[in-house]
């Protein structure tokens, strides 16, 4: 596979990730970590493609094949960690993000996973503190302090959090997690009305952020909820009409030809959007 052909298919895969097809990413990229398993680009592509999709198994597989490449290379080590965590292998993730922060001390990005898989971890108080000093340190990174605003809200402290997105806002008005906490924080704060309110809802807003042991349950095709319903009607609709058909020929019933012709109508309707959804999801 020749260099410049195979730097158009990771620009590609790259695009398609941005632009919600993390499906044919992973197709995409196949081919090249087969071919170029030395392409460190390609592993980190395929793993963030497994991620979107939820399959962390296979997304450690490509981010710990990286890694060898780039034995305590900081990209390689940032995605090991993101898929322990994804795993819900606490320790594994933590240790990977404090091995790339040793790496590059003032990094903010760094700093950041260190202090999600510490939430991920359910160990607040610690995400706490590490995300405050770096948050202090990095005071030009706004998602840094958005992670910090998510710990202090975690930790019980709702108009600390509320400050911190505050400066992640003025960081950048545009920063798409800032406005998306704030939201959230919002809707929140209305259920608090004194201090046990205050207790539950900070507690839920922790356990929201934790990963199980296991971590959440992967996606085998990346199809979503609308596929599998358009699935089930489709069947639905054959065993409906296979029925109908042994009415007729057997029993003798008469089917009502409008009838028939609905349950055709439905079963290839549902047939389509199975399909075009699927592809969606691809």
């Amino acid at each position: 596979m020749g260099l410049v052909h195979t730097h158009l298919l990771l620009d590609r895969a790259d695009d398609l990730l941005h632009r919600g097809r993390p499906g044919q990413a992973a197709t995409l990229l196949a081919p090249v970590v087969g071919e170029e398993p030395g392409n460190v680009d390609a592993w980190l592509l395929l793993a963030r493609a497994h991620l979107a999709l939820r399959r962390p198994g296979p997304a450690l597989q490509a981010a710990r094949s990286a890694l060898r490449v780039e034995p305590r290379g900081l990209e390689p080590l940032y995605w090991v960690s993101v898929a322990y965590t994804a795993l819900g292998r606490h320790e594994l993730a933590i240790a990977a993000a404090v091995t790339a922060s040793a790496e590059d001390p003032g990094n903010p990005r760094l700093a950041e996973r260190h202090g999600r898989a510490l939430l991920a971890a359910g160990r607040v108080a610690e995400a706490e503190r590490v995300l405050a000093a770096g948050a202090e340190f990095a005071h030009y990174d706004a998602d840094l302090q958005v992670a910090h605003g998510m710990a202090l809200f975690a930790a019980g402290r709702p108009l600390s959090a509320r400050e911190a997105y505050g400066r992640a806002l003025r960081i950048d008005p545009a920063c798409p997690r800032a406005q998306a906490e704030l939201r959230r924080l919002a809707t929140a704060e209305q259920r608090i009305v004194d201090a046990e309110t205050l207790v539950r809802v900070t507690d839920d807003f922790a356990e929201s952020l934790r990963v199980p042991a296991g971590g959440d349950r992967p996606v085998g095709t990346g199809r979503g909820v609308p596929a599998h319903l358009a699935a089930v009607v489709f069947a639905v609709c054959l065993v409906a009409l296979l029925a109908l058909g042994v009415l007729d020929r057997v029993a003798g019933v008469a089917v009502p030809l409008p009838l028939s012709l609905a349950l055709l109508c439905a079963a290839g309707s549902a047939a389509c959007a199975a399909t075009v959804l699927n592809r969606r999801a691809a």
